[in-house]
């Protein structure tokens, strides 16, 4: 208690203590201030009442909603106040790996000995770190378990919400005997699928490219005998086959059921693996959102490699008529094949696609055609199969986008395809182009569309560049363009940061009172996002917007730049709002920040 508190209930205590020995002069000093401080006490939300928990009185379907919203609120994590004021930053994802038993007498853990999880095995090691990590994972329970064990009547709550139980997180350490758990209570709900085969250790991927061919798709310690001495040193940082396929047989008798299906993979092989056991699935009828995200790093996308792994699979037997939302990173399937899959999707991204495993350009145009309410269209290192000369002229119509992304092509590629993608709708545009020359592509983007008197960009609200080499005369003719934007993210590390320093421009005009001073560009600019821009140009750049007429009302600035305690003070003295981000070279995470500005907008 600080002191200031401590005076106050002091003086409260005193002044409590005196009248009542006025108003009883039988009351001596002791029995006044046992009667003052229970009186203190009485209404303490600290101290439990004495006729019973208020709580207990709820109907099980109010108490029921209350853990769902704390589940949600801490799958949302802290804000970033709280996490200011955190002292403690320890952050334990133990996702799947807490569980207790479904034995109404037991309030405890089953042993760890008793467990089958994913890898991770304890067998080896010492008590004392057994006991420690234990602890670790008493305290870092999920919100869900955690509530099930303050008492018989939550747990017995807790365990009869099947909306507690349906997102299963699967990654290296996964208690599968707990993921039957929460797939039993969530009784026939829609379920929630994570999968995580990502590898910490970039040493294993010689390991993995061993053996990649589909019959051994696999880790070689997956055929090993019990009494075999592993070939490895150690335990592989990733999900074996064995593995994986343990998880697929517990989460496909229950596809039926499926609404997210979310995977993310280093090696291909694991990606491989499940599509082949999707494959083998006749439906998906209820899942809304399927992700698959392969990171192995590729250096050429000409040809699909390794050249044994490039099957083209139909997943769901072609059928999922409620999924509205696709991202397939480095992954791809028998895209012919499954358009009735890709049809009426909202959100759709693929990318890092070689160019033997692509769609062809009739089967992209049917599959964005055939979703009249696409809203969300991404496209980085991938496309239709060919070139501008194998595409011919007949135009694309996606007048349902609203936000487009382009990252990565050669720039011939995306010029050519470009003008064939009839977006006229578009408000949020992120680019990405880290080499070559840009310069004609910037100019097609500043153009007017097809049929149309005003280009993409005239009719932006959000542009996010994050790498756009090209020249004076294109930024120029892109800024022009850009009369109605309102914020911009843009990473000033090249050529990008005279976006920032034109944006600083002002003219003079003459008017009765005398001479005015305006910006040239974007005048209802609001939202600025920025990498490489220190305090010193920031504060800058505030000033001369504000002067011009047009100021800003936040700005988000990447946390390695330079800023001192003077200037951030400046700052938050002249915004509405300043942030601070970590940069990011993800793609996601990149779309993410875009779409961040745009909330921000959309709650202005």
């Amino acid at each position: 208690m600080s002191n200031i508190h401590e005076k106050e209930l002091q003086a409260d205590l005193k002044s409590g203590v005196e009248k009542l020995m006025r108003e009883n002069n039988n009351l001596n000093y002791t029995e006044a201030l046992s009667q003052v401080t229970k009186d203190m006490l009485k209404n303490n939300p600290f101290v439990p009442p004495t006729s019973g928990c208020p709580i207990n009185d709820l109907p099980n379907e109010l108490l029921a909603h209350i853990f769902y919203v704390g589940m949600e609120m801490e799958e949302e994590g802290p804000s970033e106040d709280e996490l200011e004021e955190e002292d403690d930053e320890y952050e334990d994802e133990l996702d799947l790996l807490d569980w207790d038993s479904d034995d109404e007498g037991e309030e405890n853990h089953t042993p760890a000995s008793k467990r089958k999880d994913i890898g991770k095995g304890k067998a080896d090691r010492g008590e004392e770190q057994e006991k420690e990590e234990e602890e670790e994972e008493d305290a870092g329970l999920p919100f869900q378990v955690l509530v099930s064990h303050v008492c018989r009547h939550f747990r017995e709550v807790a365990i009869e919400s099947p909306l507690l139980w349906t997102t299963l997180r699967f990654q290296l350490g996964t208690s599968l005997d707990k993921a039957k758990i929460w797939l039993a209570r969530s009784k026939g709900h829609p379920l929630q699928i994570e999968i995580d085969c990502t590898s910490s250790d970039e040493d294993d991927e010689e390991e993995v490219i061993a053996s990649s061919s589909p019959n051994n798709v696999t880790d070689p310690r997956d055929n090993a005998s019990e009494n075999e001495e592993s070939p490895l040193e150690s335990e592989p940082s990733y999900l074996t086959k064995a593995q994986i396929s343990e998880i697929m047989d517990i989460i496909i008798p229950a596809v039926d059921r499926w609404r997210i299906f979310s995977v993310t993979a280093s090696y291909y092989n694991s990606i491989h693996l499940i599509l082949e056991r999707l494959s083998k699935c006749s439906s998906a009828p209820l899942l809304e959102v399927f992700e698959m995200y392969h990171y192995e790093d590729c250096d050429e996308f000409d040809a699909f490699s390794p050249p044994e792994l490039n099957t083209k699979f139909t997943i769901f037997g072609g059928v999922a008529p409620k999924l509205k939302s696709v991202a397939l990173w480095g992954v791809h399937i028998d895209w012919d094949a499954s358009l009735s899959l890709l049809n009426d999707l909202r959100d759709l991204e693929i990318a890092y696609h070689a160019e033997d495993v692509r769609p062809s350009f009739e089967t992209f145009s049917d599959i964005l055609t055939g979703s009249p309410e696409l809203e969300t269209l991404s496209l980085c290192v991938s496309g239709p199969a060919g070139t501008g000369i194998d595409w011919g002229t007949i135009p694309i119509h996606i007048p349902s986008v609203k936000s487009l992304t382009l990252c990565h092509h050669e720039p011939a590629y995306i010029e050519a395809l470009l003008p064939l993608l009839h977006a006229p709708n578009v408000v949020e545009l992120l680019l990405d182009y880290d080499s070559n020359d840009f310069s004609d592509f910037a100019l097609l983007l500043a153009k007017p569309l097809p049929g149309r008197t005003k280009s993409i960009l005239a009719g932006l609200d959000h542009l996010k560049i994050g790498g756009l080499p090209s020249n004076k005369n294109a930024r120029q003719l892109m800024l022009e363009q850009l009369v109605n934007l309102k914020s911009i993210c843009i990473n000033c590390v090249g050529d990008e940061e005279e976006f920032f320093e034109r944006l600083m421009e002002l003219k003079s005009t003459p008017s009765e009172s005398g001479t005015t001073q305006s910006v040239v560009f974007c005048p209802h600019l609001n939202t600025l996002m920025t990498t490489g821009v220190d305090g010193t140009a920031m504060r800058k750049f505030v000033e001369t917007r504000k002067r011009g007429g047009a100021p800003l009302s936040k700005v988000s600035m990447s946390e390695e730049d330079n800023l001192d305690e003077k200037e951030e003070k400046w700052l938050r003295d002249h915004l509405q709002e300043l942030d601070f981000f970590e940069p990011s070279d993800s793609e996601e995470e990149i779309e993410m920040e875009i779409d961040d500005m745009s909330d921000d907008m959309d709650t202005t």
